[in-house]
């Protein structure tokens, strides 16, 4: 078993789930350098480029299904330091993580956001601890017939706004998610009640991940259907904006105290009456070498399928016979553009005569980033 984590730890292609291997791979509870190895075979797991790419087109596909949910609101938020969500779930490890169950990266689950959004509304906007704050003020607190009621709900209701689970995004993978962190409790025995604190504890360094990224957070309209389009809208603007001073000024998940769980909107900003081209980048120019991951879905011969996540266009691979056979669905690889527009894109696998050829004449065939710009090699 020890060697299994050594081998996740060292890239293979077995850690392609970080939670799984943060449940299953632990063998000694009391080995200090085997829960180190453990973390870090975690994140290298997360850095895996099979997952990037399986999570790029599980993330586009839930970014998609915002267009069949009604009235919606989309924001994305960036970490301002580091976030630990779920420190206190149940783990092998002193300390847990809140991780998709599926592809094993980090989430912020929905009812942290609503809880947090609520607590903020009546404290912050409600002026809880006021005496006589205004009453506009006054509706924001909990209460029956108030704005908290209708955003937040109550015991009985669950209110005319839904806060789904926000997932990271895959650009925030190439940089790591996963972060090794430390904390070093001082008093030990102080906290667990057997001693008061002194200076001569021994303070014992505690091991544990927290996540760096940008998170995507959706709320959307599960009010009556027939209210006015713009009413629901403004109420989702409303939410969203007490979520975002919310993030900034309080944070979310753990150890916040210590300035953990602070995110800032990024800019980044779609809703129900915008279409969905509006968040995707121009098709890449033809002959650029871009990104791109292959797809289970085949052409009618039978040949390879790729998608360029950042324009949302998939097509062909024109010399599908040339791609490598070991190479399966979900993995990353760099294609040519051969021809795309707004609707199309069909890709070529470079050869051993397109790579010797760009050397030679490297302003013939251009790279591309992520984000769709072009540059020459």
């Amino acid at each position: 078993m020890r060697n299994a984590i050594v081998e996740l730890a060292g890239g293979r292609k077995r850690g392609e789930h970080p939670g799984l291997i943060l449940q299953k791979y632990l063998t000694q509870q009391s080995d200090p350098a085997e829960k180190r190895s453990l973390l870090d075979a975690a994140v290298m797991a997360s850095r895996n480029e099979s997952l990037r790419a399986l999570y790029s087109e599980a993330f586009a596909r839930w970014s998609r299904s915002s267009q069949q949910s009604g009235v919606y609101r989309t924001e994305q938020f960036s970490t301002t330091g580091r976030l630990a969500v779920g420190l206190g779930s149940e783990s092998v490890l002193e300390t847990g993580l809140r991780l998709h169950h599926t592809y094993g990266l980090p989430i912020i689950p929905g009812s942290a956001l609503k809880g947090l959004a609520s607590h903020y509304c009546h404290d912050v906007w409600g002026e809880s601890h006021a005496e006589m704050p205004p009453e506009e003020n006054r509706l924001f607190r909990r209460g029956d017939t108030s704005y908290h009621s209708l955003l937040f709900g109550t015991t009985e209701d669950g209110g005319v706004i839904a806060f789904h689970d926000a997932l990271i995004t895959p650009e925030s993978l190439n940089n790591g998610a996963l972060r090794l962190d430390v904390m070093t409790p001082h008093h030990p025995k102080w906290q667990n009640n057997e001693a008061p604190p002194t200076d001569f504890d021994s303070p014992i360094p505690v091991s544990f991940l927290s996540v760096s990224g940008t998170f995507e957070i959706r709320l959307s309209w599960t009010g009556p259907m027939d209210t006015a389009r713009d009413k629901s809208e403004a109420w989702i603007a409303l939410a969203m904006k007490i979520l975002c001073e919310a993030l900034a000024e309080w944070g979310v998940g753990g150890k916040t105290s210590s300035g953990y769980g602070r995110l800032a909107a990024s800019g980044m900003v779609a809703d129900s009456t915008q279409p969905a081209a509006a968040v995707r980048t121009a098709p890449p120019v033809s002959g650029t070498i871009v990104d791109a991951h292959l797809l289970e879905e085949r052409t009618k011969k039978g040949g390879w399928k790729a998608l360029h996540e950042p324009s949302g266009l998939s097509g062909p691979i024109v010399n599908t016979g040339d791609v490598p056979a070991e190479r399966n669905a979900g993995d990353g690889l760099r294609l040519i553009v051969q021809s795309a527009n707004q609707r199309e894109i069909s890709f070529k696998y470079p050869t051993p005569v397109d790579e010797a050829r760009a050397k030679l004449s490297p302003g013939k065939v251009r790279k591309s980033d992520s984000s769709g710009r072009v540059g020459r090699r």
